[in-house]
């Protein structure tokens, strides 16, 4: 392209992107779900959500900065071949517009870092990345080195002087018409790229202290992953007391629940025998969710990319996080069990379309075995249903602190159902009061409290 297509390409994108990215750095209901997040010590999975959805929108934003400025460079530097054919006007307003570009990019990436991620909860959680969104990994990181980088302190040190040394010919240049706008970005956010050397000196510091306590504290949640990926991995399949009979769910009885469960119910489950017993606190410890088969998904308009659809296929219809992670199964899978409790969600269509689709983006993550609710890179089982259903119409999970950890527990879940709030309970097998038998309704209800809510409730394979 010519040098005139590229400047007023450059003007252009200054008149759509110094507004917008404005608007995103003060976007007052984001910066509510960061100040709440803080207090609260986690995001929720719908304030998880929108943060990176602004995120993804701020990376877009800096991204077209980016390329404005990689555009016009080359233009305005004496020594660029590409420079060498324009004139000494042409030339000015390249520079005018790249360091206009500049000013508005460091402005921007200094305050996120430090209003945005000034907090430890956030950064981690920006520095997650994000799938859905296309976000990489550590982009947090990245932004934070970018603005104490030497190489680029030093590039805009020597654009500083340029600007110094022909103040009066640019603000002539830039004074009206087209190029007013990169003037005034200049004036406006020029404090932002100059700094002291002591001041340079603080910020590069503390983005090393920050970048060395990252490394360290990545290497011991790495570190501890692997040991309890292997622990956890050892003990999924074994039990802490020999059985030769098979579950107590018989294939009777998982036909029974085939034709009594819908989509978006909610599957408690319990092992009598399995060693995770042993670490996991209550009489329930599992959780998954009945996604339906493929016509329910579509019946009930659950949007879902083409690889996923292609591994939602009959007969897989339950959504469960399991040692090898967050997948499609088939319900005797899910219910090869001793109890299974179902309850379901009171919600719309609507809004139960929404919480699969929540659900289901997580498909295909490795398992959470360190029980860490505040990342959504690996999901433990009740982490599925967390993450679908929190703040879709009145449902609220209240997370718990165990072992030094927030959590939500299978029995947790089940709160819900038992007192009334946004779940119902619907059918009940195995437990104490129906080991044998599959009841439903308000006898399921009744009976269900009882399983977990006494002192020490009794596993009814030991009182045969």
């Amino acid at each position: 392209m010519a040098p005139e297509t590229y400047i007023l390409s450059g003007v252009r994108a200054l008149q759509s992107l110094a507004p917008a990215l404005g608007g995103v750095i003060d976007d007052a209901a984001a910066r509510a779900d960061i100040e709440q997040a803080r207090m609260r010590g986690y995001f929720t999975p719908q304030a998880d959500e929108r943060l990176q959805a602004w995120f993804a929108r701020y990376l877009t934003l800096r991204a077209g900065l980016l390329e404005t400025i990689d555009d016009l460079t080359p233009l305005a530097m004496p020594e660029a071949a590409s420079a060498r054919a324009i004139d000494e006007d042409a030339r000015a307003a390249a520079f005018l517009i790249a360091f206009a570009a500049t000013c508005l990019l460091v402005r921007a990436a200094r305050r996120v870092i430090t209003e945005i991620a000034a907090d430890r909860v956030t950064r981690r959680k920006l520095n997650e990345g994000s799938a859905r969104h296309r976000i990489p990994r550590k982009q947090c990181t990245l932004i934070y080195r970018s603005v104490t980088s030497p190489l680029h302190a030093w590039r805009i040190n020597e654009a500083l002087r340029f600007l110094d040394g022909h103040r009066a010919e640019l603000d002539a240049l830039g004074s009206a018409g087209h190029l007013a706008i990169a003037s005034k970005a200049i004036r406006d956010h020029e404090d932002a790229v100059r700094m002291s050397v002591r001041d340079y000196l603080r910020a590069r510091m503390r983005y090393r202290w920050h970048s060395w306590r990252r490394r360290r504290a990545s290497a011991v949640q790495q570190a501890m992953f692997a040991i309890f990926a292997v622990s956890g991995r050892l003990v999924a399949d074994r039990r802490y007391r020999g059985r030769s009979d098979p579950h107590r769910v018989r294939p009777d009885i998982v036909g029974a629940l085939a034709d009594l469960l819908r989509p978006g119910d909610v599957m408690i489950t319990r092992h009598d025998h399995a060693l995770t017993n042993l670490f996991l606190p209550g009489f329930w410890p599992h959780a998954s969710l009945h996604v339906g088969r493929p016509a329910d998904r579509d019946a009930l308009g659950v949007a879902i990319d083409d690889a996923r659809r292609g591994r939602w296929v009959d007969p897989l219809r339950v959504l469960e996080a399991k040692k090898d992670g967050v997948r499609f199964r088939p319900l005797a899978e899910t219910l090869a069990v001793d109890c299974v409790a179902v309850i379901r969600p009171a919600l719309s269509g609507g809004d139960l379309a929404e919480a699969l689709c929540r659900a289901i983006a997580h498909e295909g993550k490795p398992y959470n075995f360190d029980f860490d609710f505040f990342t959504e890179d690996r999901l433990v089982c009740t982490e599925v249903v967390y993450r679908a259903y929190d703040g879709v119409g009145p449902i609220r999970f209240d997370l718990r602190e165990r072992a030094g950890r927030l959590t939500l527990s299978a029995e947790d879940v089940l709160d819900l159902a038992v007192e009334g709030r946004s779940f119902e309970p619907v059918a009940l097998f195995g437990a104490p009061g129906c080991v044998n038998e599959l009841v439903t309704g308000e006898r399921a209800a009744a009976l269900l409290a009882a399983t977990y809510r006494n002192d020490r409730p009794v596993c009814p394979m030991r009182r045969r």
